[in-house]
């Protein structure tokens, strides 16, 4: 449930660079996570170049997750 994650903070935060468990696991690499504010990031390069959703936009709660599209 996407509203109760915390993205894993305990591990993001470490100084090797772990990502949240959810994106390591996934098997297919359908996760990403990455700092918004770098514009090198991989996350700012799906968010410019590919289909994003965000859900439930129109209540204006700014959130941090977002859906993309593979095409």
């Amino acid at each position: 449930v996407v509203e109760k994650c915390t993205f894993c903070v305990q591990r993001v935060r470490q100084a090797d660079g772990h990502y949240p468990a959810c994106v390591e696991a996934c098997p297919v690499g359908a996760r990403k996570f990455g700092n918004l504010l770098d514009d090198k990031s991989e996350i700012r390069h799906i968010m410019r170049e590919k289909r994003v959703f965000i859900f439930k936009e129109e209540l204006s709660t700014e959130p941090k997750f977002y859906y993309f599209y593979a095409t």
